[in-house]
């Protein structure tokens, strides 16, 4: 009783601090993904060529990393490039400033129009993107931001990685990213801000630059002049009072489903709607100085019609309803089909035509069998003649898949010698491949383009594989 009272034998509730938070956990996977990448370290590429980022590919790499129950999706974008084989000087040169640092003051891509938009904004051809993952809420709260940024700043410090990462904020839509980009002693923070509408003292080159020199803000020596890069872009987005260049397709004949008015031998081609959604004029001043030009709210030398260099983009529909395309995909889809005779002709007609096949076996099985009575011919067609009304009465009376009017049309085209016509095409010309033309059967193109099969223009196999793609997309396969 005595050893019970003792307060030095009652047992106390030891926390172990060493245990790893959800926090701590999160920022040693984003480090481990960057491990496997092999993002560790400085990363010397290969210096980049003007146009670069638009003629050259980009890929991308992703992995899924959780903060407790939350998903993100972590994304390597990379552009790429042959490897280059370091130097001796490369090594020697520890305290260089990272490539994506050195990126950002390049001016030979400016304006990319095929790349991220992070591409386009701060010119880097290397980033890491950590985004909430699919149906996983935005990361609106400022403190789940910070939060976010303290993580990539301590992955950053821990693996000596030079690659900047990005972490997405705010709604998807708005495309708003904060990141860092770490290296021997210096750091870039990657900040943005997205306004519903320009204030009117930002709208021109003069608001703008006060804004860059206020962000540098350096009292004790003069800025040296700024070099500015300037592109003005129109978008054409309603035209519907002009005409297409190309007729439109006669959608009545088409959707008629009769024979007149669908030509076998020709495919439909044309867009049901307009595949253009947007017209996008670019007029670019690639590299100027600071005082050159004039731009602000009374005046301005930046006259689009002056600009040295135009580019013109186009943006295509989403899915538009095109008719060749369609056609094409339909008969395509016939190739992945797995289906039996049965499951497409049904089960109960494949016993029928087996039982006719039967039927036909035992007629012919009987004229062949040794009889002693002389058969004459007579007998044997009597015979035949039975057996063909047994088949008849076992087979089911239906409708033929086509009409006699389009059979007609098809016979007529695939044999037009039938008709009193002659047939187009037929002058005897045949066409004959230049030996002189060289052919590099390693590249893509040739690989893809050698798996095709094709036929003669006009030629039976030509005219079959039309009918075929006609009867399948007009008359119910």
């Amino acid at each position: 009783m005595a050893a019970d009272s003792d307060p030095e034998s009652e047992v106390f509730e030891i926390t172990d601090f060493t245990t790893a938070s959800e926090w701590e956990r999160f920022v040693s996977r984003v480090e481990e993904v960057l491990n496997d990448w092999k993002l560790i370290g400085s990363s010397a590429g290969k210096p980049l060529e003007k146009g670069e980022y638009t003629t050259g590919t980009w890929e991308e790499k992703a992995q899924e990393i959780n903060f407790a129950d939350f998903k993100f999706s972590i994304t390597h974008h990379y552009l790429k490039q042959e490897s280059v084989e370091s130097d001796g000087k490369e090594e020697a040169e520890e305290d260089a400033v990272p490539a994506a640092m050195q990126e950002l003051l390049c001016t030979n891509n400016d304006f990319p129009p095929r790349a991220h938009c992070l591409v386009r904004w701060y010119g880097v051809r290397e980033f890491v993107v950590i985004s909430p993952g699919a149906n996983c809420e935005a990361i609106i709260s400022e403190s789940k931001c910070n939060l976010l940024l303290s993580s990539v700043s301590i992955s950053l410090a821990n693996t000596g990685c030079q690659v900047p990462v990005f972490v997405q904020i705010q709604q998807k839509w708005r495309r708003m990213y904060s990141g860092e980009c770490q290296g021997p002693g210096v750091r870039t923070d990657f900040e943005m801000v997205h306004l519903r509408k320009v204030p009117s003292q930002y709208n021109h080159l003069s608001g703008l630059l006060d804004i860059f020199k206020s962000k540098i803000g350096c009292p004790l020596t003069p800025l040296p002049p700024i070099n500015v890069a300037i592109r003005f872009t129109y978008v054409l987005q309603d035209w519907q009072q002009y005409s297409w260049p190309q007729q439109p397709p006669d959608f009545d004949a088409l959707l008629a489903g009769e024979v007149g008015g669908v030509e076998f031998g020709k495919l439909p081609f044309g867009a049901c709607e307009d595949p253009i959604s947007e017209l996008h004029l670019a007029t670019t001043w690639p590299q100027l100085t600071e005082g050159i030009v004039v731009d602000n709210d009374v005046y301005s030398d930046l006259d689009p019609l002056q600009a040295p260099h135009w580019s013109v983009r186009v943006r295509k529909a989403d899915n538009p309803q095109c008719l060749l395309g369609d056609f094409l995909m339909e008969f395509f889809k016939l190739c992945c089909r797995k289906e039996s005779n049965e499951d497409i002709l049904g089960k109960k007609a494949v016993e029928e035509e087996g039982k006719e096949n039967s039927d036909i076996s035992q007629a012919l099985s009987k004229l062949t069998e040794p009889s002693t009575v002389p058969m004459s011919r007579l007998s044997m067609s009597h015979m035949v003649h039975s057996a063909r009304k047994r088949i008849r009465r076992h087979r089911r009376v239906e409708e033929a898949p086509l009409s006699n009017d389009v059979l007609n049309s098809i016979l007529l085209y695939l044999f037009p010698d039938a008709s009193d016509r002659p047939s187009e095409g037929s002058d005897g010309k045949t066409t004959q491949s230049n030996p002189e033309i060289k052919v590099d059967k390693e590249s893509e193109d040739y690989k893809l383009y050698n798996q095709l099969k094709s036929a003669p223009s006009d030629s039976l196999t030509y005219r079959l594989a039309l009918c075929l793609c006609m009867v399948n997309f007009y008359h119910g396969g």
